[in-house]
């Protein structure tokens, strides 16, 4: 069964932000839309402070709808023009983004790690969305190799290449950078961003 279209999607994400807005208010509460349907519904033990709803955005459509019915955006691409569209729309708030990294001890193992457990990150987003099962995933990335990921993701325990694949990020806009470590070993990447990282990017 094919994945519904793009705007079939944003409709469907919209009612159900729409859903969870309606429960947090309290009370008890029914929900008719194209999609989704509710009936006497209540949340009945929300917490003092709700948490924080940012939505994933990958093109204009989806980063309005972040601003309208999110408290922020999230993105995996370093793309200006989907910041510039949330706060277009009235977007304000934190700002996500997701940073490809793979911590080891040479950049050759790192982007090693990375390709037999991230080699999809390669791929974009607008490609992404639109893949329908892990067979379609597999095809799609059958032509990644190791030298792709080498030059995409930030390899190695070099902290300036670390830097360098980061910065696009913060140059586009966003404020919270998740760095997604491919790497072999997570508790080796804890140190280096605890020692090495961390304090350059803060900085």
């Amino acid at each position: 069964m094919r994945q519904p279209q793009v705007g079939d999607r944003h409709r469907r994400l919209r009612e159900a932000l729409e859903i969870i807005r309606m429960l947090w208010s309290g009370g008890v509460h029914s929900y008719r839309g194209e999609f989704l349907r509710l009936t006497d519904a209540r949340v009945y033990d929300l917490p003092e402070v709700l948490p924080e709803i940012v939505v994933a955005a990958g093109g204009p459509q989806a980063a309005e709808l972040a601003a309208e019915l999110g408290d922020g955006i999230f993105s995996t691409d370093p793309d200006a023009s989907l910041v510039e569209a949330w706060t277009a729309a009235g977007g304000d708030g934190p700002r996500y983004a997701e940073a490809p990294t793979a911590f080891a001890p040479d950049p050759r193992t790192g982007a090693e790690s990375a390709h037999r457990a991230f080699r999809f990150g390669t791929l974009g987003w607008k490609v992404l969305a639109e893949l329908p099962d892990p067979a379609a995933f597999d095809a799609a990335t059958a032509a990644i190799d190791v030298d792709a990921m080498e030059e995409a993701f930030a390899c190695g325990p070099d902290v300036e290449r670390h830097l360098e694949v980061i910065e696009p990020y913060r140059e586009a806009g966003f404020d919270h950078i998740a760095l997604m470590d491919g790497g072999p070993d997570p508790d080796a990447f804890l140190a280096f961003f605890a020692d090495e990282l961390g304090p350059r990017l803060r900085a």
